[in-house]
C-alpha cells in the first residue's frame, strides 16, 4: 500500500502560487532527476524562461514534442491541478521528453517567469521554478501531485463506513467519516468518462454502479460496484484517475487493494443489497 499524500498534493516553496492552497512540506531531492537539481544548466534555464527546449535536448538528448504529452502522460486533472487556470495558465507549446522517460514544459508566462512542469517515471507531476528570477538558478519544487497515491480512508485497514460503502453501497457512514457530498453515482462517469469506467467493469456480466457515491472533501469519489459477481469492490476516482478497489472484507482482512484482475466471488442478490439501502446496515 502506497503512503497517502495529503490532498495528494504538497506546498513545497514558491510564493507565486499560494492560489494553489495546498500544504506545505518538504520535498526530496532524491525524488528528482538530477537536471533538476543542483545549480540549472543553461538547458534547463532557457526552457523554464522561454520555453524552447532546444538547449535542454542538446544537453541530454531525448525528443522535442509537442506539450500535450503532459497531459497525456500525467491526466488532464493532474496537470490542472499545477496550473492557475482561472488566470489562463497553460504550457508553451513544445516540450523535451528525455532519454530516461522524464519530461519537461514550460508554464507559459502568464504570471510567473521562470516555471516548468517536470513529469517523472514514477508518475510524479511537479511544477518547479527554476530559480532564475530569484537570481539563484537553483531549481526547487513549487507544488506536486502523485495521481497515484491512495488517500487516507483506503491505506491500511478500512475503516466501517469504508467497509459499508463497498459491500452495501451506502455512502453515508463513509460520509460522516470523512465528510463530503453524497451525489447519483453517474458522477463517477461525468468525472472519467463513460469508457474509463466500463473498462473497470465487466459489463458482459451486467456490472454496474450501486445508486450513490461519495464525493470527498478532497474530490475522491468512492462508489461500490454493484454485486453482480463482486461482494465487495468500489471505483475509487483521484483526480481524475478511476481505480477499482477491494475492501478486503471478504478476505476476512478488511484491508484494501487494488483490483487488476476482477475475480468473482458470487456476489450478492440485488434484494439483499436494496435490503442494506433502506436499513443502514
Amino acid at each position: 500500500m502506497q503512503k497517502p499524500i495529503f490532498s495528494y498534493t504538497r506546498l513545497l516553496a514558491g510564493a507565486s502560487l499560494l492560489f494553489l492552497g495546498l500544504n506545505a512540506n518538504v520535498g526530496l531531492a532524491a525524488d528528482l532527476p538530477e537536471t533538476a537539481t543542483g545549480k540549472a544548466s543553461a538547458g534547463l534555464i532557457q526552457i523554464a524562461t522561454t520555453g524552447n527546449p532546444e538547449g535542454l535536448h542538446a544537453e541530454l538528448g531525448g525528443e522535442i514534442v509537442v506539450s500535450s504529452v503532459v497531459a497525456e502522460s500525467a491526466g488532464e486533472a493532474t496537470l490542472n491541478g499545477l496550473l492557475d487556470v482561472a488566470q489562463d495558465e497553460h504550457l508553451a507549446p513544445m516540450a523535451l521528453v528525455a532519454p530516461d522517460g522524464s519530461i519537461y514544459a514550460m508554464v507559459a508566462p502568464t504570471i510567473t517567469k521562470d516555471n516548468f512542469i517536470l513529469v517523472t517515471t514514477d508518475g510524479v507531476a511537479r511544477r518547479m521554478d527554476v530559480g532564475n528570477s530569484e537570481g539563484t538558478n537553483m531549481p526547487f519544487v513549487v507544488a506536486e501531485i502523485d495521481a497515484q497515491a491512495q488517500p487516507e480512508a483506503v491505506s491500511g485497514e478500512a475503516s466501517p463506513g469504508l467497509i459499508q460503502l463497498a459491500t452495501t453501497g451506502n455512502p453515508e457512514g463513509l460520509q460522516s467519516e470523512i465528510g463530503g457530498k453524497i451525489e447519483d453515482s453517474t458522477v463517477v462517469s461525468d468525472t472519467v468518462g463513460i469508457d474509463a469506467l466500463n473498462a473497470l467493469l465487466d459489463i458482459n456480466q451486467d456490472e454496474h454502479l450501486a445508486p450513490k457515491a461519495l464525493v470527498a472533501s478532497d474530490g475522491t469519489i468512492y462508489a461500490m460496484v454493484a454485486p453482480t459477481i463482486t461482494k465487495d469492490n468500489f471505483i475509487l476516482v483521484i483526480n481524475g484517475d478511476a481505480r477499482r478497489m477491494d475492501v478486503g472484507a471478504s478476505e476476512g482482512t478488511n484491508l484494501p487493494f487494488q483490483v487488476n484482475k476482477i475475480v468473482s466471488d458470487g456476489g450478492t442478490p440485488w434484494y439483499t443489497e436494496f435490503w442494506y439501502w433502506l436499513t443502514g446496515k
